[in-house]
Formats: C-alpha cells, structure tokens, sequence
C-alpha cells in the first residue's frame, strides 16, 4: 500500500505526544512493507533543521515547507473580522504547502492520503484534484473540546472570550468538514461517539496512539537497576509550550506539591519538556522541584523516576506520555480528562484524582507503599502491552484501508 502522510508539524524528531503519534504509526506502517511518504510543514515553533531532516530522509521518503504560523494579534483581529474560519485553520493553509501537496500528488501514485488532523482539511479540494487516493483524516482530538474546556478553566477575561469564540468556531468548522473525507480515524472510541454526533456518517476506524511496546519494556528494567528502593521521586514530561500542559502543571505545583513536601521532604519532582516559557519556569522555582528543561531521550528520563505526574483540565484525544510511562511500568496519576479514552481502570493500571487532596491522598499511598506502587505499574505495563502496540495498531488500520480500497 502506498500512503502519504500530510502532517501539520514535524513527526520527527518525535519528541511530544502529536509527534510521537504521528512517528510511530508511519514507522510501524514502513516496517509492516508499506510505501511511506511524508509531506510535513515545518514553524518557527516545531523546526525541522537540516541534520535531522537528513536523519528522518534514512527512515522514510519525506518532503517539508516552511510555513509561518506564528500567531501575531494583528492576523487575529483580522480573522475575527473577516472571516468565519477559525483562526486555527487559517494559520496552517499555505499556497506553497499546497503547491507542493500538488506535485507530488502528481508525480507519485498514492492509495492513502491520511490527514494528521483537522486543520488539514482545508486541503482537500486540492487533493480530491490531483490524486485518485483515498483521503483518510486522522483525527488526533476533537478540537473544539480542546479550546471549551481551556475556556472554562482560564480566568483572564479576554483570553477566556477568545478561547470561547474560538471552540465556537472551531466546533462549526468541525461540523462543516463532517463527511468531506473518504475514511474517519479517530484515536479514541470516545472521540468516535463525537463524530457520529456531529453526522459523521463515513466509515470509521478507531486507532489509538501507540508506542514501541519492546522499547518499553527495555526502560521499564533500567528503572528497577538504576534507582535504589528507598529512592522515590516523581515526574513530569510533556511539551511545555502546550496550554494544557501549563495549566496542569502550575496547578500540581500549586496546588498539590505542597503537601507532598511537607510529608516528604527527600522526595523531588523532576520536570523535563521543551519550549518552557521564562515565566514558566520561574513560577517552578520550589524547594523540591527539579528543571531539566528538554531531554535527549524521555524514555530514559522517565525511567530513572518512580511516579508519573499527568495533571490534565482541558485537552482532548489521548496522552501519548501517559501511555509511554505505562508501558515502561511506572504508575501514572493523572485526572479524569487524563485518562480519558485509555479505558484504564482506577486503582488497578492507573490512578485518577481531580481534587488537590485526592492528588496528594494518592501520591501518598504511593510513596509508602512501595509493593502497591509496583503491582499497579506491573499492570499498567501488561495494560499497555495489550492495548497499544504500535504493530498491531498500524496492522489493523492497514486491514481496514484495503478493505475500503476494494
């Protein structure tokens, strides 16, 4: 099968969730005997510098443009003025993006173009023009969800009236692309249930983010020998220039790190993720806590720590590195929109707490409970081994775009 995968940032390095999901499903779809190619913007924010382009070239057929999506109030005001699209969507449409979507639709035979998300579509005209091919979106969240519930927790009057006129936006647009593609791939059933609300009525096939199951199981035994058993520590990872994972964070260290520190004083809270805003991290600056800023591998990072912190309020979709700690056998407490379209359960793979006093109640069982902290991170390891196996994940979409090929 011959796919092109259009993305709206680099899949590679894949260093966050977006392009950890984008990555590892390409790569197992190259390893399974598809053609891949990938067709990537590159920002001021998400680079592609020419090493690692070279690098990601040795993996896969890739081509990239630069488009300049950097949010400026003046491209704000006039969207809000002018036009009825999402600001979101505007900042990605491209003509030169486009230009070369064209020739390379006309240049190589494809079966499958799989849109990374919605703001993509606004290519599909173009691609319906040039290439025969199936257009399958990918749907990575749904992204109205994404900017209600950052409404709903920001309290900045005219940022939360942007936030609400943007989900207002963003959820018509969503309903106006509704059916344009050929295939829906939602990453969670949860999400599915969403598009089938809005009228979705294309064939759909759920697929989750996934990750290298037996690289994970490597790390999860580099923990045990790397850290000693009266060792505890906890951790954070997760790009640090993503909203959500602002709020969450500042709201643990608020919030909830406290506490753990009085209890606790030996044990810190390690902190890895790139892009952190000045501001941000100096609000981190807390006896206890420890800035690594961004690291070379997080799976190594991750590995070296014995508890996974997932604060999550708003966002939508799955969390990559939730998923990546599980697989590493490392117990993760996170909220209730944390683990949402995992279908974890509480207390036995996973610990969800929304309430401070619950995040610190659980945390503490945790800390002094070293065999409970183990058997959870024994089972969310097994879950993740069951339910997001990149090669078996990628296996059954390939199984569902041939069916809807013949």
């Amino acid at each position: 099968m011959r796919i092109l995968q259009v993305c709206n940032k680099p899949p590679y390095p894949p260093r966050d969730g977006g392009s950890l999901a984008m990555f590892n499903l390409a790569y197992s779809l190259k390893n399974l005997g598809h053609q891949v190619s990938v067709l990537t913007m590159f920002t001021r924010k998400h680079r592609l510098t020419a090493g690692q382009s070279q690098e990601f070239s040795q993996i896969m057929e890739v081509h990239s443009v630069f488009v300049d999506t950097t949010p400026g109030l003046f491209r704000i005001i006039t969207n809000l003025a002018f036009s009825d699209k999402p600001y979101h969507v505007e900042r990605f449409f491209s003509e030169a993006f486009e230009t070369e979507l064209c020739r390379i639709l006309k240049t190589s035979p494809f079966d499958v173009v799989q849109l990374e998300g919605l703001y993509l579509t606004d290519y599909i005209p173009a691609i319906r023009k040039n290439t025969n091919a199936l257009i399958a979106l990918r749907a990575h969240n749904v992204e109205h969800e994404i900017w209600e519930r950052m409404a709903q927790g920001e309290t900045g009057i005219f940022r939360k009236a942007f936030f609400r006129i943007l989900a207002k936006r963003i959820k018509h647009y969503e309903q106006q692309v509704i059916n344009q593609y050929d295939m829906l791939v939602p990453i969670t059933t949860r999400d599915l249930d969403h598009f089938r609300a809005m009228g979705n009525t294309r064939p759909a096939h759920v697929c989750n983010a996934g990750v290298d199951i037996d690289t994970g199981t490597g790390n999860g035994a580099m923990q045990a020998e790397q850290l000693p058993s009266t060792t505890t520590s906890l951790f954070f990872i997760g790009s640090l220039d993503w909203i959500p994972n602002q709020e969450g964070l500042l709201w643990f260290v608020k919030k909830v790190f406290p506490l753990i520190h009085h209890q606790f004083p030996a044990v810190k809270f390690h902190i890895a993720g790139r892009n952190a805003p000045t501001s941000l991290q100096n609000s981190l600056n807390y006896p206890g806590i420890v800035f690594h800023g961004e690291v070379p591998d997080a799976r190594i990072f991750a590995a070296k720590h014995q508890i996974s912190i997932a604060p999550c309020f708003s966002g939508s979709g799955m969390r990559v590195k939730i998923i990546e700690s599980m697989a590493l056998g490392i117990p993760v407490v996170t909220t209730t929109i944390g683990a949402e379209g995992l279908n974890a359960i509480h207390n036995e793979n996973i610990i969800i707490a929304d309430g401070a006093a619950d995040f610190f109640r659980h945390i503490e069982r945790l800390i002094e409970f070293p065999e409970l902290c183990r058997s959870i991170g024994d089972h969310a390891k097994n879950f993740a081994a069951h339910n997001f196996d990149n090669k078996i994940l990628a296996a059954n979409l390939v199984g569902f775009y041939e069916k809807h090929l013949k």
